[in-house]
Order: C-alpha cells, then sequence, then structure tokens
C-alpha cells in the first residue's frame, strides 16, 4: 500500500472517515438554508452565488480538518479500539492527512480574507475553538471518560462557522431576526441527529471503548433518544417553515422524511443486524438533507 500514490490512499480514507460524497451534499443543504434564513423576502439566493460557493467549499474543507483533528487526539483510542481503520492499518499517516488539511486550511483563508474579512474573524474563532477541541479542552482523560459532555462541546465545534456562513451570505444581517436563532438550535439539532444516527450500533459491533450511545444507553434507550432528536428537529422545522412560507405542500411533502426515519428506528430495533445500522445512518442523512432544502423551496 505504501507503493501506491497519496490521492489513491486519500481516497480510501476519505469513503471511511470522510466521505466526500455525502458531506458535498450535506454541507451545501446547510449552506442554503442558512441563505433562506438570513436574506430578506424580497431577495434571492441567486444573488447571493458567489457566498454559497465559497461557504460550501470552505465549510466541507473545514469538517475536514475537525476530522483531522479528531484522528490525531484519537490516535491511541482508535489503535486499541479500531484497528480496522485506515491510519491504525497503515494506509495513510497522520502526517499525510496533516499536510493535506494544511493545504485545505490555506484555500480557506486565500478564499475568506479577499471576499469577506467580517465573516473571516468568525472562521477564526471556529478555528481556535477546534483547537481547544483538539486538546481536549485542556481536560484530557477526564472529559473523555464524560461521553456526552465531551460529545455535546466537540459537537459545538460548528458554533462560530454558522455565525461565519451567516456573515457571509449576508453582512449586513440583523441579530434580531428571530428566526437566525431558531435556524441556529435546527442547524445543531441536525448536527446531533447524525451523530447520534451514525453511533447506534448492534451488540456485536461495540467494542470496549464504548463510544457510541447505543453502548451506554442500550439500543433501546438510545432509539428513544434518537427519535425525540428527530422529532425536536422536525418541531424547528415546522416554526422555520410556517413562518417562512405558510405552505402546505411543503408540510405534507416533510411528513414523508419524518416518517421514514422514525421507521428506521423500529428496523434498527426489529433486525438488530449490522443492514440496519446502516439503514438508521442513510435515512437519517436523507431526513437532514429533507429538512434542510426544504426550507429553500419556500423562497423558490
Amino acid at each position: 500500500m505504501k507503493n501506491k500514490s497519496l490521492l489513491y490512499r486519500f481516497n480510501i480514507y476519505q469513503k471511511e472517515r470522510f466521505p466526500f460524497a455525502i458531506l458535498v451534499f450535506t454541507t451545501l443543504s446547510v449552506v442554503l438554508s442558512s441563505s433562506v434564513i438570513v436574506i430578506t423576502s424580497d431577495d434571492s439566493i441567486l444573488n447571493h452565488l458567489p457566498g454559497i460557493i465559497i461557504g460550501t467549499l470552505t465549510c466541507l474543507l473545514f469538517m475536514f480538518n475537525i476530522r483531522v483533528f479528531d484522528d490525531f487526539k484519537d490516535e491511541r483510542f482508535d489503535s486499541r479500539f479500531h484497528k480496522e481503520r485506515p491510519v491504525q492499518k497503515g494506509i495513510i499517516t497522520l502526517n499525510e492527512i496533516n499536510f493535506l488539511n494544511i493545504a485545505g486550511l490555506s484555500i480557506q483563508i486565500l478564499l475568506n480574507v479577499f471576499y469577506s474579512l467580517s465573516a473571516f474573524f468568525w472562521w477564526l474563532l471556529a478555528l481556535a475553538y477546534s483547537l481547544i477541541a483538539r486538546m481536549e479542552f485542556f481536560m484530557k482523560g477526564w472529559i473523555r471518560k464524560r461521553f456526552f459532555i465531551y460529545n455535546a462541546l466537540n459537537l459545538l465545534q460548528i458554533f462560530f462557522l454558522q455565525i461565519y456562513l451567516y456573515k457571509l451570505i449576508e453582512p449586513a444581517l440583523s441579530w434580531k431576526n428571530n428566526l437566525l436563532f431558531i435556524h441556529f438550535i435546527f442547524v445543531l439539532f441536525n448536527a446531533g441527529l447524525l451523530d447520534v444516527a451514525r453511533k447506534l450500533k448492534r451488540k456485536e459491533d461495540e467494542t470496549e471503548g464504548k463510544d457510541t450511545y447505543s453502548s451506554r444507553l442500550g439500543m433501546e434507550t438510545a432509539s428513544f433518544m434518537y427519535s425525540c432528536v428527530c422529532l425536536i428537529v422536525y418541531g424547528l422545522f415546522l416554526y422555520l417553515l410556517f413562518s417562512l412560507k405558510k405552505s402546505f405542500i411543503l408540510f405534507y411533502a416533510s411528513l414523508i422524511p419524518l416518517a421514514v426515519v422514525i421507521t428506521s428506528t423500529i428496523l434498527y430495533l426489529s433486525w438488530k443486524n449490522k443492514a440496519s445500522t446502516k439503514v438508521v445512518e442513510g435515512l437519517a442523512i436523507l431526513f437532514y438533507l429533507s429538512m434542510h432544502l426544504l426550507l429553500v423551496f419556500t423562497r423558490i
């Protein structure tokens, strides 16, 4: 494998640890729904295409930065409990993905410094927080043992990044816009939804590291938690939808992904096999995309 090119080996790495083919669409959906929230009702997202493109590329590369930082801080843990991962198998080294990450950070800096300095300030805050997260919030050992606190603090890495996105799309945005805060919470819960979905496993796939919600809570309780997160996301979606546009067509359309994602938890508990965990994760992504993109249709 060492004889293979870096590009070849990185392709193997990204398929498992950072699937670009999926993340391009999930990232774009967040950027588009964020655009709808910050622009005025008589404006069009087409007028903000440069910001949308830069925002999508920046957020995608920033999420890669978070993945690389995670792989660095989790090296010892993964070497013990996840020996099947690309870094642990020797397919690619931490130094190699770090080199690619530095290139990605350089691209982000160049794009944003020349496009919007006010948005770039929030990007810098996001980077600073991610560096603190890489240092495990200066509580190494203690914080990792607090699974739920640890995951919540890591999830907040998108806090400043989301504000960056709002400022990038609309530099003159009004903080008095109540929908801005609802959408912000909506984005955080959506990110949490994906995090919980990918950490629902069957008992046979759990490790002694206990780094999943199902290992900590049990399959039934973890599934209930996941369903609650889905319902919270949907409730926030409805508030945003009817605030932006009273469209019953979009409301009825939204019931389909809701029904599908709730059904996936039933399948997860009924089948209790590897296929059911993949179904949960796949349909969580579909639900995530639907919630964001249906909001975009209020401006079309």
